[in-house]
């Protein structure tokens, strides 16, 4: 892919940064599984048997499960407005750049992997991406006062290119974290690929 910009040296301070997308899962679990595939009892079931330290899931599995199914129903109309072309109703969630914070999550045991996928697979028609993770960025989108919004990120999702501009142009912060009750959670660029073909055709490479 030409990541070649109108704005010049877009393209050149582009390519200073990780432009490979990544994905954090529990070692020896499939990396593209999604649980968002299974009824609501299931994914109850699934999480208790695989990350039953998921203490913020487990916390209310109702209310989480819930908040999920509305997200993507969020993340997909938005996606299609861009004129992206879904190939599936929920995405595979990868992050932009490195993230340790989530490679290093308690949910996993200590069994976590990573895989490295490069962005110039993609296309504005099967990836979006938000920040931070669509969770969060949703909610800042609906608490304005909190000091951590951003009016010109939160709230929204972003195509390819638009993410490369935001980047190179310097508008989205690094090093941010929210501190919730149970820990401090970083801020990363959430990554939401809509074609599992494209992660799948990889894979057998």
């Amino acid at each position: 892919m030409n990541f070649l910009h109108p704005f010049g040296s877009i393209y050149i301070s582009f390519m200073k940064t990780d432009h490979s997308i990544y994905r954090y899962y529990k070692f020896g679990m499939n990396p593209f599984k999604s649980i968002s595939d299974l009824p609501d009892d299931e994914i109850t079931f699934f999480m208790k048997q695989n990350f039953p330290n998921h203490r913020w899931f487990h916390a209310n599995p109702e209310k989480r499960i819930g908040n999920r199914r509305k997200i993507e129903k969020w993340l997909y109309g938005k996606f299609v407005l861009s004129g992206g072309h879904p190939k599936t109703n929920h995405p595979c969630y990868f992050t932009l750049g490195k993230t340790p914070f989530l490679k290093e999550f308690e949910s996993f045991d200590g069994q976590s992997a990573e895989m490295k996928i490069p962005l110039s697979i993609f296309s504005s028609k099967n990836i979006s991406f938000t920040y931070p993770d669509s969770f969060f960025s949703e909610w800042l989108s609906r608490n304005k006062d909190h000091k951590l919004y951003r009016k010109e990120l939160n709230g929204k999702i972003f195509t390819l290119d638009e993410v490369i501009n935001l980047l190179s142009l310097g508008k989205i912060p690094k090093n941010v974290q929210m501190d919730t009750p149970n820990y401090k959670y970083n801020f990363y660029i959430e990554a939401q690929v809509w074609d599992y073909d494209v992660l799948n055709d990889y894979k057998k490479i």
